[in-house]
């Protein structure tokens, strides 16, 4: 039988404890309107996923994810979970999701403009729960398919993912395949360095994370020669720094890489950084913030559903982030599930 009470999803260490900053006038909100909820609070990498899964088994009306993109992320791919049918169950037959920002992340949320005001975001959840079906927007998500490595991007590799080999894909040099869904974005080349640097930095940075972050990036960092093979057909092969496939239009913790990325659309915004010199490498790290990067011919934007990436330059692996999660490496594998999600927005 469906549940009534909302599930609550949070990891109480992350953003320095930002659940306990952020939740008790939350909860409060909830209570005021007669919302009942399970807080369930994760102790190690993926848990959230689980938590979300079962969640979507007992038939909970919302899932609330507290915190930022890597909570968020983790709470999609619980929810997308196909139990080996090869396919995620339709958007009608899964909770609604909805996220309590919170953490030094959220670019979802900053790219959405969801609110974090707890009266605001209440009555909005409030909404799901009474049923009113336009409370909630369909939202789409991203499936990568990669090579799982024991280090990623100069760091040891995650918790293995919860979603499985998909049907029909092979092993590639022996090396297991697995796959990961997103919902913000997903990046291979540069930026998975940059997310790993990123996440050793101290908080206190700020807003300059990903710019400190990039300039040390760039020092040891060489374009690689990647292979495309698009959704509509099309080949080419060219000199990359970086391809970001964005969902939405913020990723690296407040940076616009893909200003006009429309979660709803049914295309991913696939942001081309081409071999350039390291100096203009060096004006992108701040450029990036205002979306300014798209102005150099060095940067091209394509829309497309899916996208399939090898290396072509022999000079070992190339590696992959996804909603600032370092997952594994070539070959790759993007493909849009659109309409995947209702997401309270």
């Amino acid at each position: 039988m469906p549940s009534d009470r909302v599930v609550v999803i949070a990891h109480p260490g992350a953003g320095r404890g930002a659940f306990a900053r952020v939740w008790p006038a939350m909860a409060a909100e909830l209570d005021a309107r007669g919302v009942t909820y399970d807080v369930r609070l994760t102790t190690r990498a993926m848990e959230a996923a689980d938590f979300a899964h079962a969640a979507a088994e007992e038939g909970a009306p919302l899932v609330l994810a507290v915190g930022g993109d890597g909570t968020l992320h983790e709470v999609v791919n619980g929810l997308l979970h196909d139990d080996g049918s090869g396919s995620p169950h339709p958007a009608d037959r899964l909770p609604a999701l909805g996220l309590v920002p919170a953490g030094r992340g959220s670019d979802y949320a900053r790219g959405l403009h969801i609110p974090r005001e707890p009266d605001l975001l209440a009555e909005r959840f409030a909404r799901v729960v009474d049923g009113d079906p336009t409370a909630t927007r369909l939202v789409d998500i991203g499936e990568a398919t990669y090579r799982v490595t024991s280090v990623v991007a100069g760091r040891p590799a995650p918790e293995p993912p919860i979603v499985e080999t998909p049907p029909g894909e092979v092993e590639f040099d022996g090396g297991e395949r697995q796959a990961r869904y997103f919902i913000n974005g997903a990046g291979v080349g540069f930026s998975p360095f940059v997310a790993q640097r990123t996440a050793r930095f101290p908080p206190r940075l700020g807003a300059y994370l990903y710019t400190a972050a990039s300039l040390l990036t760039i020092v040891d960092w060489r374009e690689r020669g990647l292979h495309l093979h698009w959704h509509d057909g099309a080949e080419e092969t060219r000199a990359v720094e970086s391809i970001e496939l964005a969902l939405g239009g913020y990723e690296g913790g407040g940076m616009h890489v893909a200003p006009d990325a429309d979660p709803t659309d049914g295309l991913f915004d696939a942001v081309l950084i081409d071999a350039t010199s390291r100096w203009e490498l060096v004006t992108f790290a701040w450029r990036i913030r205002t979306g300014d990067h798209l102005r150099s011919p060095q940067v091209a934007v394509r829309r497309s559903a899916g996208l399939s990436i090898e290396v072509a330059d022999g000079r070992g692996p190339v590696y992959l982030q996804a909603d600032g999660e370092l997952l594994g490496r070539d070959p790759f594998t993007f493909r849009l599930l659109p309409a995947a999600l209702r997401f309270v927005w």
